[in-house]
């Protein structure tokens, strides 16, 4: 049948640096960052599914247990990364209470 489309692999190797690091928020106001998270969340989960099917079928996938690992690191990291966003929203509201 001859080779997989390694589409999904190329994708991922050109950004692969790119997932754990943060999203870019300069000029951009909560609510669309969040949205921007929420996407690189759901184009990580489908990215893990994908590389973990493929490695545990019989054919043959370009995608190795390191890259497995590094889209789970990638999921934990961009978790923190909306933590983190929520608990800036959350402090800023609570400024803006006490200061009126």
């Amino acid at each position: 049948m001859g080779e997989r489309h390694p589409t999904d692999y190329e994708t991922y190797k050109e950004i692969m640096g790119e997932l754990i690091k943060p999203i870019l928020a300069e000029g951009l106001d909560p609510e669309t960052l969040k949205s921007l998270y929420e996407s690189k969340a759901v184009y990580l989960e489908n990215l893990r599914m994908k590389c973990f099917k493929e490695l545990n079928s019989r054919r043959e996938t370009h995608f190795t247990w390191d890259d497995y690992t590094l889209v789970l690191r990638a999921i934990e990291e961009n978790r923190n990364h909306v933590r983190q966003l929520i608990l800036v929203v959350v402090n800023e509201k609570l400024e803006r209470r006490l200061a009126s």
